[in-house]
């Protein structure tokens, strides 16, 4: 018996061999189909503080960046970005759909210095690119 396993192990061994110096690959079954390319779109998100792009209002208000979270229908996140508040401005490429999103600013800890915005109905099309602008009043800093 332990012969007979021997000669089966350097049986398959040389087939494996000869398979590798051959050039033969084994491929999946392809179905003929090819796979399309997926949709892409931009969403920008512009802000401005009481209504100005000010830099120094992003000092003195203790801002240090936005924080952008961007989900789908279902509610799971699907990007974050946390451009700096003086930036006034962020663009993101997204898979064709639609999607909402919460904006904060927030301070150099993370922590929120406003109440948080949220952006409804961002349908994202295909080319194109959404631009969507947030104003952070004064009465929104906390």
């Amino acid at each position: 018996m332990m012969d007979s396993l021997k000669r089966w192990g350097a049986g398959a061994l040389a087939l494996g061999a000869a398979l590798q110096l051959s050039g033969c690959i084994f491929v999946a079954e392809d179905d003929g189909r090819d796979l399309a390319p997926i949709p892409f779109g931009t969403l920008t998100v512009n802000w401005t503080i009481d209504g100005l792009r000010e830099p120094l209002d992003c000092e003195d208000f203790g801002v240090d960046r936005l924080e952008l979270v961007i989900y789908d229908p279902g509610g799971a996140v699907v990007d974050e970005l946390s451009p700096f508040c003086e930036a006034f401005g962020v663009s993101v490429d997204l898979p064709e759909g639609s999607y909402f999103a919460d904006v904060t600013l927030v301070d150099s800890f993370d922590r929120s210095a406003t109440l948080t915005e949220t952006l409804e109905a961002l349908d994202i099309i295909e080319g194109t690119d959404l631009v969507v602008g947030v104003d952070f009043p004064v009465d929104s800093f906390l």
